[in-house]
């Protein structure tokens, strides 16, 4: 079998004296190659053009990276970035209207319509349309209620994509950019207590191993897409974690710190993670080196886990995956986030603001290198959606801005320092 990988052609970090620095030139005109494609191949309203308009393969996701190009103070000035994202977010809008009665769709952020009006509402913001992002707020907010049944859809109701957890994503992400919070902590607390609650209740019925635990299509999913480590992810997150852990109800914080430290007991001896729990039950030797399953996405839980806790296993078992990122990373999946070497160099600009180490920082410059190399180019594949901000290059390009400015580098919608 082929393997998912390509060899790492670099040498690691030696330690050198001199401080690295990144080639503010060469990302700038990398950035132009791809967002002079993504404009020449993705015209909003064409007619081989995404009809769902979401944030993971659609038009919202494409909206995100312009508006992320326009606030860059690298950036900013190499388009006219704003007027873009006004363009593909405006006909995201328009495909979600026929979503708008749905109750998963209310709640979905990265696949459906709370994602679409959250960017919405960063883009109206920036242009200071304030009756836009008045209403797209109250959209975003359409998704509030349905978020607090424990099962709204047949299929699980927790997970990043579709689920509760991505909701969450969401309100924490437009209270970091908007001027006026839109989501109130007491609201946030409630629906984090579904969460828990959900978790409980599928861990009791399945006699799982861990205090919390959740499935998605019937699978018991660990990665950051579709389970467990995203969603105790955003738990970390809620404002009960926020300040003093003596405050935090001591049922949901054993709870929670439990399954956390259950999850990492899964990390392998190369710094990797299982993709489900059946994994586990069948003697299955599956790994992936994804963002969304595997060692690329379990970081952020691992990197917030050691901010709040203080324990140093937590950084120790960051930087294991980081390791094994960096021999396995460059992956022929192409060059996204979810599934590529952007998603992959992205774990290095995490560690580099974790620990402010030179060697993580050099690393993330030798995978935005990797991207021009001719091997890469002749074997990587070309994803389903190449322009998406999930597995195309929309996602590359944040990555991009990101190493620009690498003390302030967060992989979209999870910010670990927030």
């Amino acid at each position: 079998m082929e393997a998912r990988h390509l060899e790492n052609p670099f040498p690691d970090y030696d330690g050198g004296k001199e401080r690295l620095e990144v080639n503010s030139e060469k990302v700038r005109n990398l950035i132009c190659d791809y967002v002079d494609a993504i404009l020449e191949n993705t015209k909003p309203g064409s007619a081989d053009e995404d009809t769902r308009g979401d944030l993971y393969v659609g038009n919202a996701g494409i909206a995100y990276m312009f508006y992320k190009l326009a606030k860059s103070n690298h950036t900013g000035d190499l388009y006219p970035a704003l007027d873009h994202a006004q363009g593909y977010i405006r006909n995201s809008k328009a495909n979600a209207l026929r979503y708008k009665k749905r109750a998963d769709e209310r709640v979905a952020f990265l696949c459906g319509n709370s994602g679409i009006y959250a960017v919405s509402a960063a883009v109206s913001q920036a242009v200071g349309d304030q009756r836009q992002l008045t209403e797209d707020v109250n959209n975003f907010l359409a998704g509030y209620e349905p978020a607090l049944q424990i099962a709204f859809t047949r299929h699980g109701c927790d997970e990043v994509l579709v689920g509760r957890a991505g909701y969450l994503t969401g309100c924490y992400w437009l209270n970091d950019i908007l001027k006026t919070k839109a989501v109130s902590d007491d609201k946030l607390e409630t629906i984090c207590k579904v969460v828990i609650e959900s978790g409980r209740q599928y861990s009791k019925e399945t006699r799982a191993p861990l205090p919390l635990m959740y499935q998605y299509h019937g699978t018991e999913y660990l990665g950051a897409a579709h389970g467990l480590s995203a969603i105790l992810h955003v738990l970390l997150d809620s404002p009960w974690f926020k300040s003093d852990l003596s405050k935090v109800p001591s049922d949901i914080l054993n709870d929670v710190k439990a399954s956390v430290d259950f999850y990492l007991s899964l990390q392998d001896a190369e710094g990797n993670f299982p993709v489900a729990l059946e994994d586990l039950k069948r003697g299955r030797e599956k790994r992936l080196v994804h963002w969304c399953h595997g060692a690329p996405g379990a970081v952020y839980l691992l990197a917030k886990a050691y901010l709040i806790f203080k324990e140093d296993k937590y950084l120790r078992a960051c930087k294991k995956a980081s390791d094994l990122v960096w021999q396995k990373g460059l992956l022929r999946k192409g060059p996204g986030i979810c599934h590529g070497v952007a998603g992959s160099g992205y774990v290095f600009l995490l560690l580099y603001r974790l620990t402010e180490e030179e060697k993580y920082l050099y690393r993330a410059v030798k995978f935005m290198e990797y991207l021009t190399n001719s091997e890469f180019k002749l074997k990587a594949r070309i994803p389903d959606r190449p322009f998406s901000l999930y597995e195309g290059v929309a996602g590359t390009v944040c990555f991009l801005i990101d190493l620009l400015d690498p003390k302030n580098a967060h992989f979209p919608f999870m910010e670990v320092f927030h």
